[in-house]
């Protein structure tokens, strides 16, 4: 196997695709259908960041129009699906559970936002587990794929919205809803394409092999920065000076780390992250770093939570934060459970306790406890609670069975 790895110096550096056609077998034709399936590594320094995956800009009349835009991306390792069609949003869709870090894990996103059961118009996928996806919305309007579509992997589309820390090893893109774990690598079909790179060709690893209606071509990448993007031979981050992953420690052994997380003796779901307490070696690197060993999701129920830490042994902080909510925006659909909070915070964040769709003009917003509407949703506002830490605490290690 190989790889492109976006090192956690680049600035610059993305990948880009030529306009295709819809014309040609290569390009892709107008529908609301999209799959796109990756093996990816996220370096755990990149635990609190953005990091751009896929931006597809498409558009009917123009090679670079930009009518419809869609963008996966992780946030803090929150695997996030965003669509526009001209300045609306079109498809939308977060996954509640993070991603792993410093391990190879595929992901599997495949929306249509036509679909009748709102829960299959975002489906988002972690190593083949169907992970439960908030705040879904999908307009019949948007379409990922148009006459004419560019694609930019580990970017935003800006010039300095690219990715960092992150392995790219393979992945299939189409104009296809595909919510199995197996991506479709061909196609016999005159309306359906499939785009797949895998950088194995040493002597081309840019290419893109495209197939549409039983006929196989080929586009190229173009690298924007071949210093902070860099091919690798194997499925990992290649070697250098400039340093790779953390190595996290062990004897093999599975460990874990059991709590409940309570808010005024009551028990809330809360974000939940293991941070080793040492600093660790970072590999190919001089440098230590801390390491994101895992997060997961406090029960809301009960609290409870389970964070697997293997295979690390040693001393470990763990930290629960609060949902820092998303930035209000004009004219969004909300569901029950979505957070939002001002841009201009001030200490409170706003929980949707009846579904709608906010004004177009930001609300006012009040700093007590009380149930407010926004546009025809509810909201009742709450105050945000700091991070709260407890360490250093020792992994339980688990018998084997």
């Amino acid at each position: 196997m190989a790889a492109i790895w976006f090192t956690p110096e680049n600035l610059l550096g993305r990948l880009e695709s030529p306009p295709a056609n819809a014309s040609n077998n290569e390009g892709f034709y107008g529908r609301r259908d999209f799959s796109f399936h990756a093996l990816l590594q996220v370096d755990s320094s990149q635990a609190d960041q953005n990091i751009p995956l896929l931006r597809i800009f498409a558009d009917n009349s123009s090679a670079g129009g930009t009518n419809y835009q869609t963008l996966i991306w992780i946030e803090s390792g929150i695997v996030k699906v965003l669509g526009y069609y001209g300045t609306r949003q079109g498809c939308r869709g977060y996954s509640e559970l993070s991603i792993p870090f410093d391990e190879l894990f595929e992901l599997v996103v495949t929306f249509n936002p036509s679909k009748n059961n709102v829960q299959d118009r975002v489906v988002i996928k972690i190593n083949g587990v169907t992970q439960t996806v908030q705040s879904i919305y999908g307009h019949s309007s948007m379409n990922t794929f148009a006459n004419f579509t560019r694609v930019i992997l580990g970017g935003d589309g800006s010039a300095s919205g690219n990715a960092k820390g992150l392995l790219v090893v393979q992945a299939t893109l189409t104009n296809a809803y595909n919510n199995s774990s197996i991506p479709v690598t061909s196609s016999s079909s005159s309306t359906m394409t499939v785009w797949h790179w895998d950088f194995e060709d040493s002597g081309n690893p840019l290419k893109i092999i495209t197939s549409r209606n039983n006929i196989a071509s080929e586009l190229q990448w173009t690298n924007t920065d071949d210093t902070t993007v860099v091919w690798s031979d194997n499925n990992g981050p290649p070697s250098s000076d400039n340093g790779g992953g953390i190595i996290i420690p062990g004897n093999g052994n599975t460990t874990c780390i059991q709590g409940t997380v309570t808010e005024d003796d009551l028990p809330v779901a809360r974000r939940v992250f293991a941070i080793t307490q040492a600093q660790l070696e970072v590999d190919g690197s001089q440098e230590t770093k801390h390491a994101v060993l895992n997060s997961v999701l406090s029960d809301s129920i009960s609290g409870s939570y389970s964070l697997d830490t293997s295979p690390y042994e040693g001393a470990v902080i763990v930290v629960a934060m609060d949902d820092y909510g998303e930035v209000w925006q004009a004219n969004t659909t909300y569901e029950v459970g979505n957070v939002i909070r001002p841009a201009d915070f001030q200490g409170y964040v706003y929980l949707c306790t009846v579904a709608g769709t906010g004004d177009n003009t930001e609300p006012t917003w009040w700093f007590d406890d009380s149930v407010q509407a926004i546009g025809n949703a509810q909201f009742k506002a709450k105050p945000y609670t700091r991070p709260l830490a407890h360490g250093p605490v020792i992994p339980e290690i688990v018998p084997e069975s």
